[in-house]
């Protein structure tokens, strides 16, 4: 995460910094126009004739443009809303696609506003990611097959966003990738301890009040929690205490072996634990 940088420049300094959502979330100086999709197709390793890409854009109820990509598999079992980590844009990112069309699932992800291709407009706040989420998550069950469960897949940062909405919108499974149990946590796991001595961190009160664990309380459907052993960034504690905080009684922890923050979807393990998960749902979704 970008985050990591920014307090480590600031702490070799001698410096005090304050965590606010413009400097905890990576935000763009200029955005990016458009998504060359003929390019990040090529670069996909998979079957090309399994799936398809395509551009999305939608204007939130506050005049803000989103863009994003749509994968559509055609042999599809579920639908995947994906929320990126911090500084995770499509344009750099799409990597990640590749591992998903791996699995028979369409998958739906914007870039967050002011960075990729989605537009830029006065700082940052947090209730306007939250309130971005839930237009991409409305805008994205009407552009999926409705016959079909549809999930919602976060990463790192994303992994908060994921849980919010999965608690303000119906859904049929939830899976955290990486996460983050509460920003303070997050500040002070990545804060050296030898800094403390001439360095102080402080988190801005918009950010102090986000604890995914009080939030997932109030997720009860099943849950897939992806997290790889040797994460130092979102460490398997962080994982843990989310999955025991869920009130779900169909859920599964993951640790994924020889991995690092941000990265199990790239092993073989995360694949076949993500195959699982869906095999459950259809069967329930189906009868």
């Amino acid at each position: 995460m970008k985050i990591f940088s920014v307090i480590l420049i600031f702490l070799l300094s001698g410096c005090s910094i304050n965590i606010t959502p413009d400097t905890f979330i990576y935000q763009d100086k200029k955005v990016e126009t458009h998504l060359d999709l003929k390019h990040i197709k090529s670069k996909m390793t998979h079957d090309h004739a399994s799936f398809d890409l395509s551009e999305l854009a939608i204007e939130t109820k506050a005049g803000v443009v989103l863009k994003g990509i749509k994968l559509s598999h055609k042999d599809a079992l579920i639908n995947i809303i994906f929320f990126g980590g911090s500084g995770m844009k499509i344009s750099s990112s799409f990597g990640i696609l590749d591992q998903f069309s791996k699995l028979p699932a369409n998958v739906i992800w914007f870039d967050y506003r002011g960075a990729g291709v989605s537009e830029k407009k006065g700082l940052l706040k947090v209730k306007d990611l939250q309130t971005d989420s839930l237009n991409v998550f409305d805008y994205s069950k009407i552009n999926l097959p409705e016959n079909i469960p549809t999930v919602i897949h976060g990463i790192s940062m994303g992994s908060v966003l994921a849980s919010y909405v999965a608690t303000e919108r119906n859904i049929d499974a939830l899976i955290l990738d990486s996460s983050v149990s509460s920003i303070p946590k997050l500040v002070e796991n990545l804060t050296p301890g030898w800094s403390k001595l001439f360095s102080t961190v402080t988190v801005s009160p918009e950010l102090a009040i986000v604890d995914n664990t009080q939030i997932i309380k109030n997720y009860s459907s099943p849950l897939l929690v992806l997290v790889a052993k040797d994460d130092s960034i979102t460490p398997v504690e962080f994982s843990k205490e989310l999955f025991d905080a869920s009130g779900s009684s169909a859920k599964t922890l993951a640790v994924i072996l020889n991995s690092e923050h941000g990265k199990p979807m790239k092993k073989e393990q995360t694949i076949k634990a993500y195959k699982k998960f869906i095999a459950k749902l259809n069967c329930c979704k189906n009868g």
